[in-house]
């Protein structure tokens, strides 16, 4: 009777065995891609804009330092992409009372509902971060900077940077 029991668990255990293997033949693997497509190329300037003495007020264009002349240009490779500009102006109050830097466009891709010479957008004290500039169609863009500043007193010479981080988003 054990011989019995004992050769009919081994033909059970094998049809599970058979049943285990029929299913993992029958299984079979599934694979997703996607291609991460670069929406824009941005190439940044930075300019060193020199001394500015206690209670002082300057502004730089271009015409006074090269290097705020095309200080951001960027190649989209599609229609509404977005430009986010993040600075650190804020963190500058401690020894400004003004610092201001203006973003203006000088070159615009044919078809483009923006203008040479408009403002883009403003970087301020009060607003480090401006809303995002819309980019309307695809092709080659470029920006000025125009800076202002106003010094405040200080007790003693204090070297300070702006640092601005431009991203892209598509939509």
């Amino acid at each position: 009777m054990k011989k019995k029991i004992l050769g009919g668990l081994f033909v059970l255990l094998s049809i599970v065995i058979i049943s285990v293997s029929a299913f993992v033949y029958e299984s079979a693997p599934q694979t997703v891609g996607q291609t991460v497509k670069e929406i824009a190329t941005i190439t940044l300037k930075s300019s060193a804009l020199g001394n500015i003495e206690e209670g002082e007020t300057q502004s730089y264009t271009k015409d006074e330092l090269a290097t705020l002349g095309a200080a951001i240009s960027t190649t989209t490779s599609k229609a509404d992409v977005y430009l986010h500009f993040n600075s650190n102006i804020d963190s500058l109050s401690s020894c400004y009372t003004t610092y201001t830097i203006t973003v203006k466009y000088i070159t615009v891709p044919g078809g483009s509902s923006k203008s040479v010479g408009a403002i883009a957008c403003e970087m301020t004290l009060a607003s480090p971060d401006p809303a995002a500039v819309t980019l309307d169609v695809a092709g080659s863009w470029v920006f000025d900077f125009e800076v202002t500043t106003t010094a405040k007193l200080v007790s003693s010479d204090q070297a300070t940077s702006a640092t601005i981080t431009v991203t892209a988003e598509s939509t």
